[in-house]
């Protein structure tokens, strides 16, 4: 009886362990605003495709899909009006708000968006090279 109680109890456990990962997949998720990533400049290819989801109607992040951009030092994801074009005008601390470092130059990634972020003003992603203060490419965001 009691061993019967305990395999009842540990399959029951089990069972929740299973559920969990298909309660987390089926999560919703809805994709508010996307656009295709372009080259910064005429020396500097940028490809691929950028898209802002939003996850159980809070949380919103900035996905990118097979992009590639040309490998360089530090490059930070910025999200900037999309009026701001020139690099000076990026690199001004009021145009820009920073995402996160962007590892690699090519794949897949994902960049969590701060509530504080007000999309409808900063409606462009741009690869932001550090040490040479310019774009690698840019994604201009419209609604999906």
């Amino acid at each position: 009886m009691r061993s019967q109680r305990l395999l009842t109890s540990l399959l029951i456990a089990a069972s929740a362990l299973a559920v969990a990962p298909v309660a987390e997949a089926m999560a919703a998720r809805v994709e508010l605003l996307n656009g295709q990533i372009r080259s910064g400049d005429s020396s500097h290819r940028a490809s691929g495709r950028a898209a802002v989801v939003q996850i159980d109607g809070s949380k919103r992040v900035l996905t990118l899909k097979s992009f590639r951009i040309r490998p360089g030092g530090k490059v930070l994801l910025y999200l900037v009006p999309r009026s701001v074009r020139s690099n000076g005008a990026i690199g001004r601390r009021s145009n820009h708000r920073v995402l996160g470092t962007v590892k690699g130059s090519r794949g897949n990634a994902q960049f969590t968006i701060p509530r504080s972020v007000d999309l409808r003003r900063f409606n462009s992603v741009v690869f932001w090279c550090v040490p040479f203060t310019l774009s690698l490419g840019r994604a201009d965001l419209n609604r999906s």
